[in-house]
């Protein structure tokens, strides 16, 4: 025969830590459900949660009409009402309740649920309805073969129909055993608070370091364990391997990211993340992702010239094909689902045909896409048959079918200690615990029934427990747990991931558990005093060498103070003639004058961004976008002999190219900034146009590609680089000269204006040397910079108005420039990199002239290092300790 120990916790429990019997289990509700439901041969398949709720969803629609109580949630979130009036609906059965209506008022609520029980449409069942079915199972006459049942608490504190179930058993002739009556110890309770996690880490480790009877030590990790364990490592201790759940694993974002790039219009930042899951192999073929990728990152939007190019790319590859850019381009482009048009389940099955196969060839040799893939199927298979699913509906099925997992950054290695995961589960005498994550602990909060509906169905016999029973039955059975250590060890930190963290509740039960002695005075201290007195800091368990807390003791060796080392102001890498440019643009030049270090690790150590984040958003993206509507509108109208769009015109060529280049703007929700962006994309496409045309400029060409060769002393030789790059707008003005214009999208125009003023337009003094057919010359020949978003000119040429007076000529600029560009490529092809904002941090302490005033006092163009927009700033230190 069979003795079984019940707790209502234990389910996770370890069955014994020393003592181990035949005979004997240790179950919680669900252990001792299947068991009854396994003797009484009662047993059922799995079901999942959201078939389920996609069932009881069913039951919803069916009853659904206007003056239904819940017919408005419904409306808005039909997956969301459904989960939450399932809960409710679970709760109510667990407790006995078979459908009926009670005769008194109840509320809506109750009302609707019994409507919804009656409705002929399937609901499978679940643990709330293996627990009402065993009152009538335990009827049978089959044997159970339990001698007896022992309680880990009275079963006055369990709710009602655990107790029927338990009366049952006891008419059976099984033995229920009441928790004997014992003068429970309470432990020596110890709370070390600490600033940050690290810290706690540290102490809580050399606390499990410093035991000499392991075996004795229980460890309670009631949070991740990933910086505990990493401390434990350095004491040559095992790890726990706990980890936090996560919704964002890569492997787990692979359904909902797909989910939602199937939608029009595409959300680019999305469709790039799907396409760089960094899995091996991923979703969409490496090549094919990267050529898209790159299309997204010239163009973020799908279907203009930058796609049709990566299709092409795609369709000519060996490896890759036609039938794979077809397919690409019809799931990402062409044959986008439209929520407006109405969507069925049916709809995204079918589009989800291409996902579905591509996981199941890759779980044959890849373990972890077998999950995603039986995922999938799940989703899929609660979608087939829905007539109609928006888009939130699809999000909550989402994230019922993907749930959050956990993956820790190093597995958990065997260790003499008994690892639990709440002291509610610890059933053995042990010496010593530790309760690591003790704010992670708190009880979840239960549904609060309304009174009226508690006393109505207790009339029908359904007796609802309240929170506050349930809250306090975990509370009783902690602390009756605590009672089988001498000495508990509790972790807490005042904050977590930069927030503050709140303190756990049950600290106060733990500790109004102990006995109590009067302070000098003859006063009884309060429960706050009591808690404070146990509380401990990392100051008062360091005294000099020697350590203590809780128990345990250990000698620290005094560690030499090593402060920490600002990066190296240069690198010097000794004679690297490789590092000479190949060839050089206006950014690349920009870099090479303003941080060598920059220059050095994009150009030739070929560190770059992630292909995700390649994909321009926000300003960027809108200047990209602006320059293609320019681009565009000036093709038209010269094949039209015109010279000024109408409003008609650019509001047409924005509508055109907005899915192409900028899909971004057209998501929900962005309906104010859009018609707000076509107001100033609008009058400042026109006032561009019809500046020029009344100055007389007539546009010959946009993005006007060039390559010239610059001569540059280098080592005392004489190299040539070729400078190649595009102009973005240039053409003729009245008196025969070329006039270059570049388009610029910021949200401030002073910095253009003051580098203009200064004469420092590198940029615009670039284009003219480059278009410059007659030699090396700079000609004083008319530019600008035309600033998209304010709809001005900042030129020195009086045919853009306002013209503005430089401090020095382009020729000049020009001079200094190249000899800036000889000073750094000397630098760098002689090994000496610097990483420029720090070279001029250091000058300024030093007290020695900036970096600036040495490039003037050489005749040099002094470049500003491109902190704002370098994707490096974390290497040179300027983002850490050292800005």
């Amino acid at each position: 025969m069979m003795r079984v120990e019940f707790g209502w916790f234990l389910d996770r429990a370890p069955w014994a830590f020393r003592a181990p019997g035949l005979n004997a289990v240790r179950v919680g509700r669900l252990g001792l459900t299947a068991l009854l439901q396994t003797r009484l041969g009662t047993t059922r398949p799995e079901t999942t949660h959201t078939l389920r709720v996609n069932q009881y969803a069913a039951r919803l629609r069916a009853l659904d009409a206007p003056g239904a109580w819940f017919h408005r949630s419904f409306a808005v979130d039909p997956w969301g009402t459904a989960q939450d009036l399932l809960y409710a609906r679970d709760e109510l059965v667990a407790n006995g309740w078979d459908g009926s209506l009670p005769d008194d008022e109840v509320s809506d609520l109750v009302h609707s649920l019994a409507g919804l029980e009656q409705v002929g449409l399937p609901l499978a069942p679940s643990l709330a309805d293996d627990v009402s079915g065993l009152v009538s199972a335990l009827d049978s006459p089959l044997p159970l073969g339990i001698s007896v049942i022992e309680l880990q608490h009275p079963s006055a504190a369990l709710p009602a129909i655990w107790r029927t179930i338990l009366g049952k058993l006891a008419a059976r002739g099984v033995r229920v055993q009441e928790p004997h009556p014992q003068a429970e110890e309470a432990p020596i309770i110890t709370v070390l608070e600490t600033e940050t996690e690290w810290e706690a880490a540290e102490h809580a480790a050399r606390w499990l370091a410093a035991g000499e009877r392991k075996e004795t030590t229980a460890v309670v990790a009631s949070r991740s364990t990933a910086v505990l364990d990493q401390h434990l490592s350095s004491h040559a201790l095992p790890r726990l391997g706990i980890s936090e759940k996560s919704a964002w694993r890569a492997q787990d974002q692979i359904v909902p990211l797909f989910m939602e790039v199937i939608w029009g219009p595409v959300n680019v930042q999305l469709l790039g993340e799907f396409l760089s899951l960094p899995l091996s192999p991923g979703p969409v073929r490496a090549k094919a992702a990267r050529a898209l990728l790159k299309a997204l990152a010239e163009e973020p939007g799908t279907g203009g010239a930058a796609w049709e190019d990566a299709l092409r790319s795609i369709a000519d590859d060996e490896e890759l094909g036609p039938g794979m850019a077809t397919e690409l381009d019809a799931l990402f482009s062409g044959q986008l689902l439209v929520e407006d048009n109405g969507v069925s389940g049916a709809d995204i099955v079918e589009k989800s045909r291409w996902l579905a196969g591509r996981l199941g060839s890759l779980a044959a040799r890849d373990e972890s896409s077998k999950t995603t893939s039986a995922q999938l199927q799940s989703l899929l298979t609660l979608l087939d048959g829905m007539p109609r699913v928006s888009r939130p509906d699809l999000r909550r099925m989402i994230s019922s079918v993907v749930t959050e997992t956990s993956s820790p950054f190093a597995a958990a290695e065997a260790s003499p200690w008994l690892r639990l995961n709440h002291l509610n589960e610890l059933m053995d005498d042990v010496d010593d615990v530790l309760w690591w994550g003790f704010q992670s602990s708190s009880p979840a909060p239960g549904r609060r029934w309304e009174e009226r509906d508690v006393a109505a169905l207790a009339r029908l016999g359904v007796e609802l427990p309240s929170p506050e029973s349930l809250a306090a039955l975990q509370v009783a059975q902690t602390v009756t747990a605590a009672s089988r250590c001498k000495n508990l060890l509790i972790i807490q930190t005042t904050h977590q991931d930069g927030e503050r963290v709140e303190g756990n509740p049950l600290l106060e039960a733990l500790v109004a558990a102990q006995p109590v002695l009067p302070g000098p005075d003859g006063r009884q201290p309060g429960i706050a005093e009591l808690v404070k007195r146990r509380k401990v800091t990392p100051g008062d368990v360091n005294n000099g060498a020697d350590w203590a807390l809780a128990g345990r003791s250990a000698r620290l060796v005094p560690v030499p103070a090593r402060e920490a080392a600002a990066p190296p102001l240069s690198f010097d890498i000794g004679q690297r003639p490789d590092l000479r440019p190949d060839s050089l643009s206006f950014s690349q030049l920009g870099n090479l004058i303003g941080c060598t270090l920059a220059w050095v690790l994009d150009r030739k150590v070929r560190l770059h961004v992630a292909d995700a984040g390649s994909v321009p958003g926000g300003n960027k993206m809108i200047g990209t976008f602006m320059h293609k509507v320019v681009e565009e509108l000036h093709r038209d109208l010269q094949a039209a002999n015109q010279s000024v769009p109408t409003p008609d015109q650019v509001a047409a060529k924005i509508d055109q190219l907005l899915p192409q280049l900028a899909s971004e703007l057209l998501l929900p929700g962005r309906r104010s900034g859009l018609k707000h962006l076509h107001r100033v994309v609008g009058a400042s496409v026109l006032k561009f146009f019809t500046t020029l045309s009344k100055a007389g400029i007539v546009i010959q060409s946009m993005e006007q590609k060039f390559e010239k060769d610059l001569a540059l002393i280098v080592d005392g030789a004489e190299v040539s680089i070729p400078v190649t790059g595009s102009a973005d707008v240039v053409g003729i003005d009245a008196d025969g000269q070329r006039a270059v214009i570049d388009l610029k999208w910021h949200n401030r125009d002073k910095y253009r204006l003051a580098e203009v003023r200064e004469g420092k337009s590198l940029q615009l003094t670039l284009y003219q040397w480059a278009l410059n057919d007659d030699g090396d010359e700079v000609p004083d020949s008319p530019t600008a910079y035309y600033l998209l978003k304010q709809g001005t000119f900042a030129s020195t040429a009086a045919a853009f108005g306002n013209p503005i007076q430089a401090q020095q000529k382009p020729a000049e600029l020009w001079g200094k420039a190249i000899a800036a560009a000889e000073f750094s490529i000397n630098e760098v092809v002689n090994g000496r990199v610097a990483a420029g904002p720090l070279l001029d941090a250091a000058l300024a302490a030093a007290g020695e002239p900036s970096g600036e005033e040495l490039a003037e006092g050489d005749g040099r163009l002094y470049g500003k290092p491109p902190c704002k927009f370098c994707d490096f700033s974390r290497l040179c230190g300027l983002k850490g300790d050292f800005s």
